[in-house]
């Protein structure tokens, strides 16, 4: 048979319970706060005309920047504020694929293929080798467009 709680015991178990309550409120209330974000909007072109269908992406040099990414459509891309990068500096990445498509092995299912569009693009505008570089600030409006030249 079980011996019944000590009244001692149960108010140091109701004690115990508060205290670790309060303090996971408390630490709650300390987050760091949040950096503001930049609305980013602007044009993109390739040898003087307007791309049709591509993507962006601000991916951040800085530990603590934020990356972001926009579909670009009819020449045009747009993040708003909520979604846009941190203050800081940026790499400038672009796809541009092409509406020819190639057949390439499918990694995830071996012996199938599976197609893949042709990027249009040279390797200065592509990835971690895109030269192109912004900075951010979202206290300025943030208007930037790019013209870029494909040989």
């Amino acid at each position: 048979m079980t011996e019944p709680r000590t009244l001692k015991a149960e108010l140091f178990g109701r004690f115990t319970r508060w205290l670790l309550a309060a303090l996971v409120v408390a630490g709650c209330n300390h987050a760091p706060p949040v950096e503001k974000r930049a609305k980013v909007e602007g044009k993109v072109a390739v040898n003087g005309q307007p791309v049709a269908n591509g993507f962006i992406r601000f991916m951040s040099l800085e530990p603590n920047g934020t990356n972001a990414a926009a579909v670009i459509k009819d020449g045009h891309y747009s993040l708003a504020e909520n979604e846009g990068p941190t203050k800081g500096k940026y790499r400038v990445e672009f796809n541009v694929p092409s509406a020819t498509k190639k057949r390439v092995p499918n990694d995830d299912v071996p012996g199938q293929f599976r197609e893949e569009a042709i990027e249009t693009l040279p390797a200065k505008y592509l990835g971690d080798k895109s030269t192109m570089m912004r900075d951010i600030d979202p206290a300025q409006p943030q208007v930037l467009d790019f013209s870029l030249t494909v040989p």
